[in-house]
């Protein structure tokens, strides 16, 4: 089988860039090596250009009805008095909210209903060597051989596209570890609460109208202690640890967990290879921004591969990259100085990080800034 386009990766941003590009009438195929698509349990925040970018391709109808609207994020330090309050009401912009809640399942979900009938999917199949043979790649899978133009990781941090092609990247760990629950409570309001514990940023998120998912991003040494915990000392734990009253809270979903890493590859595209998403880069969650820099990825390749425009494809490469490797670089390092900035226990370090906190919650042009970069990924 020969394609244009081949896509490794049949998550979010595999499956989006497949729709794009198959509406574009480009001979796109999508493997994966699992057998069918995870009902993924995680709920993340979708900003409103990547919500424009999926009703473009006619996936929000569905996607939309279980996401749950937020116009509020309040971020606080829980060992200081510096917090700031980062309300739609108050943005330049004119926009109704500033942004969704989804579950991560039903993005996938959706998108893969609307190419499910497609002969070019192809499950239980995994990239096991390429090949670059006279300008095209040449794939050698669990299912045979396939050829394509372009070659498209978007099979995540561990990515056997990236590894296969001897794309470099740096990789570290942020000595965290995620734990993430669901808890059910009377009732939920539209804003996204995250406070920076001594032990790490805990997020509280509205899924719906009674239930909030919860990231807690904890310091590996403690993060054993925390995962032993039974359910009643969770939660109070929680309650404890939040700074801010709380309505009474049962979990609705076990607790699950997983370590944090950071992933930046040296180059988004060379070869004839190109990376979306965690493949190219990976950040820690405190900020909830890495899945619309997945997406503006998605978007920035699905406007730049055309049939015309394969026909030159390293002046694809160049573009996607000059597009995309500067403004994940630049959220990366932000995210990076947020976490050491927040870890450190020096006394002067934290007064003026409290006051730093207030002073941006009174300047409502920084505040403006800052929601403007948060949602222009």
């Amino acid at each position: 089988m020969k394609y244009d386009v081949l896509i490794v990766g049949a998550g979010v941003t595999g499956a989006l860039l497949f729709l794009a590009l198959k509406n574009k009438n480009i001979n796109v195929g999508l493997i994966d090596g699992r057998d069918k698509a995870p009902n993924s349990y995680r709920h993340l925040s979708l900003n409103n250009k990547s919500m424009t970018f999926l009703k473009e391709l006619d996936a929000w109808n569905v996607i939309g009805k279980t996401a749950f609207e937020y116009n509020q994020i309040k971020v606080w330090d829980q060992e200081g008095t510096g917090f700031i309050d980062f309300n739609v009401n108050e943005l330049e912009k004119n926009i109704p909210n500033i942004g969704f809640i989804v579950k991560e399942g039903d993005i996938q979900n959706s998108l893969l209903s609307l190419v499910s009938d497609s002969k070019n999917l192809l499950w239980s199949c995994n990239l096991e060597k390429i090949e670059k043979i006279n300008g095209d790649i040449h794939c050698e899978t669990s299912k045979g051989k396939l050829e394509t133009k372009i070659l498209i990781g978007a099979d995540g941090i561990q990515s056997s596209v990236r590894n296969l092609s001897s794309i470099s990247s740096r990789t570290w760990s942020y000595n965290q570890t995620a734990i993430v629950a669901n808890f059910s409570v009377p009732q939920t309001d539209p804003c996204i609460r995250q406070t920076f514990t001594s032990v790490g940023p805990l997020a509280l998120l509205p899924m719906n109208e009674t239930e909030l998912t919860m990231i807690w991003s904890i310091d590996d040494t403690k993060a054993y202690d925390y995962l032993g915990m039974n359910e009643d000392d969770f939660i109070n734990e929680i309650h404890q640890s939040f700074g801010e009253k709380l309505p009474e809270i049962k979990f609705s979903a076990k607790r699950q967990s997983f370590p944090l890493k950071h992933l930046s590859a040296k180059t988004f595209a060379r070869g004839n290879v190109f990376l979306v998403g965690d493949a190219a880069h990976h950040i820690h969650p405190l900020a909830g921004l890495g899945l619309n820099a997945g997406i503006g990825d998605v978007k920035s390749l699905s406007d730049l591969i055309t049939p015309e425009s394969l026909l030159q494809v390293k002046q694809i490469e160049d573009k996607y990259n000059q597009q995309r490797i500067p403004i994940n670089l630049a959220l990366a390092a932000a995210m990076e100085a947020f976490k050491r900035g927040f870890e450190q226990k020096n006394i002067w370090i934290r007064l003026i990080r409290n006051h730093a906190f207030s002073l941006t919650n009174k300047l409502t042009f920084l505040k403006n800034k800052f929601i403007e970069l948060a949602t222009e990924l």
